[in-house]
């Protein structure tokens, strides 16, 4: 899987931060971007575009389940059947040939699901059987760069970053008259504000 691209630019982290937070150091800023964008990938699947490369096994069923969805674009399937390769094309209703179908993203049909069907003359055909010899390249995510994500889903990392940077704050309390330091930490490092932003693309086992 290639690397998680940032959903934030370091400027729009800052600002995400700007109003909690009074001093910032860029290079931790940077690290903290990095796994929220990370973390939100976990939760609702790819969100800047990047390459992947996966090798799946043939068991003699119809249909293989990529990794990460939605997905932009399949690239390239090539199916070996022993040590011989086989590059399968995308089929379509005028040309059922040799190849495959990937189903629509069930939530936005812009995109592409998990789901990729071996077809043969417009029905559906089994995999070859083997192990890792399916290689599949495809574009995993929604939007292009960092620059084109939309600002929801922009706003949901700010929130991730915002939460998770409060265990870096330092807070004072104050009792009569004296000034007393505490540290603040998360509870969740998954805001529920985030989920509630993506109620039908949550794609963890356990929502909270």
């Amino acid at each position: 899987m290639a690397d998680v691209i940032d959903v934030l630019t370091l400027a729009e982290g800052k600002a995400a931060l700007r109003k909690h937070v009074a001093s910032l150091d860029e290079a931790t800023l940077a690290s903290w971007i990095t796994a929220a964008s990370e973390m939100l990938d976990d939760l609702i699947g790819p969100v800047v575009c990047r390459t992947v490369v996966e090798h799946l096994t043939g068991r003699g069923e119809t249909t293989l389940f990529l990794r990460y969805h939605p997905n932009t674009s399949v690239t390239s399937v090539v199916e070996y059947s022993g040590s011989t390769p086989y590059e399968l094309v995308a089929e379509t209703n005028g040309n059922p040939s040799d190849g495959y179908v990937a189903e629509p993203y069930e939530y936005d049909p812009r995109f592409l699901g998990c789901e990729l069907h071996r077809r043969v003359g417009g029905l559906d055909a089994s995999w070859a059987r083997g192990r890792n010899n399916v290689e599949v390249t495809y574009v995993a995510g929604r939007f292009a760069d960092t620059a084109s994500v939309r600002p929801k889903h922009k706003r949901a990392v700010g929130l991730i970053l915002l939460n998770a940077w409060r265990s870096m704050e330092d807070t004072t309390a104050t009792q009569g008259e004296f000034d007393i330091p505490f540290a603040s930490f998360p509870t969740f490092a998954m805001p529920k504000a985030v989920r509630q932003m993506f109620p039908d693309e949550i794609q963890d086992p356990l929502p909270m």
